[in-house]
């Protein structure tokens, strides 16, 4: 049964230094258009799967770049072709310099209901240091904008662990994000992915990440801070108001079918997750063929199942069914050293432990 539906819109106005998604700069409306059309064919193909669709996704890439009437379109073409929950949870990721009252007013009545706005700061040398194109203003009237247009579910992307970043910078960060009348906000560590413009800046010398010691405080201080405010960490990188959980988000992490359309897009059906090629050629080529643009594939035994559930309960606020760790003796190794805390069967990261989660990860799946 797939529930959630996750959307690919590659397209950006300018690519980010630390992006490592599939994205392009491209503003040509025709290839938009044409890109569009293919996603619909693209669903097409799998007309035979059954769907009860929660949530539906647009993600990016900027998927702002594209008009809003292209993304009603889809969302029709969506609700026409599948059967989904007279509650749908509808998210479009925007980006602030992008859609203005009158655009979220067309996607509030096609049945958008949750925007989420890649803000990543409010301070100007930050967004300058993360090459972003737009400015605090611009996010702000986003924001206003989404609220007079009647959506009110709105997350803010924060991006910590910036070069040159203080702790009092992110602390003032902080108190403009929970200033304002939104219902989420996901926290990101700045990372140097390789092949990016900024992973081999940090490669060669030439942009310096904070230590581990203050990347951790950097953590605690937005974990403290939020909770303070009204906002319940859920999961590794997300906040939120209590309601206000990304039901889409959750479902990557806790087991539930999803499919994924769109060029680089991952999709988990039966046990098996695939995804499609990163190449929007190819991407464009074969859907127009009626093949499915599907490039990796990996099935996954119980052994894999297990492992996977091991580390996507880690990611969670929830915790880690204890039954499913082998080695006890880890686990006390864990909260003696402060890594993690153990309560009603569950084992829960710290904020130590979350920093080298992948560490942990490894440690709990050896027999």
């Amino acid at each position: 049964m797939i529930k959630g539906l996750y959307i690919h819109i590659p397209f950006c106005e300018i690519k980010c230094p630390y992006c490592d998604f599939t994205s392009f700069v491209w503003n040509e409306d025709s290839l938009k258009e044409k890109y569009v059309s293919t996603l619909k064919k693209e669903l097409s193909l799998y007309q035979n799967l059954d769907f009860e669709l929660e949530t539906v996704y647009f993600g990016g890439g900027t998927p702002s770049s594209l008009s809003p009437d292209l993304l009603v379109d889809t969302i029709q073409f969506i609700k026409e072709n599948t059967k989904t929950k007279k509650e749908l949870e509808i998210t479009v990721e925007v980006n602030p310099k992008t859609y203005r009252y009158k655009d979220f007013k067309i996607l509030k009545d096609a049945g958008v209901n949750r925007i989420s706005i890649g803000n990543q700061s409010f301070l100007e040398k930050n967004l300058l240091s993360l090459g972003r194109n737009h400015k605090p203003k611009d996010t702000l009237q986003t924001v206003e904008d989404c609220l007079n247009a009647g959506i009110t579910n709105i997350n803010l992307d924060l991006i910590y662990g910036i070069q040159g970043q203080t702790l009092d910078d992110l602390e003032e960060d902080l108190k403009i994000y929970t200033s304002l009348p939104i219902t989420h906000i996901s926290a990101y560590m700045l990372t140097p992915y390789e092949g990016t413009p900024l992973g081999t800046l940090v490669k060669n010398g030439c942009y310096n990440l904070p230590d581990e010691e203050t990347t951790l405080k950097m953590f605690e201080l937005i974990d403290s801070f939020l909770e303070e405010k009204g906002f319940e960490r859920y999961e590794l990188s997300n906040w939120a108001k209590e309601g206000y959980e990304c039901k889409h988000n959750l479902f990557y992490w806790t087991d539930i079918e999803f499919l994924g359309i769109g060029v680089s897009s991952w999709s988990y059906l039966s046990n098996v997750r695939f995804g499609n090629t990163k190449n929007i050629q190819e991407y464009l080529t074969l859907v127009e063929k009626s093949i499915k643009p599907v490039k990796f594939k990996e099935e996954l035994d119980q052994k894999k199942k297990i492992e996977e559930k091991i580390f996507l309960s880690l990611r969670l606020k929830s915790g880690l069914d204890l039954n499913l760790i082998k080695n006890k003796d880890i686990i006390k190794e864990l909260v003696e050293e402060g890594y993690a805390t153990v309560k009603n069967g569950k084992l829960t990261l710290l904020p130590k432990g979350i920093m080298v989660l992948n560490e942990i990860a490894v440690k709990l799946v050896l027999p």
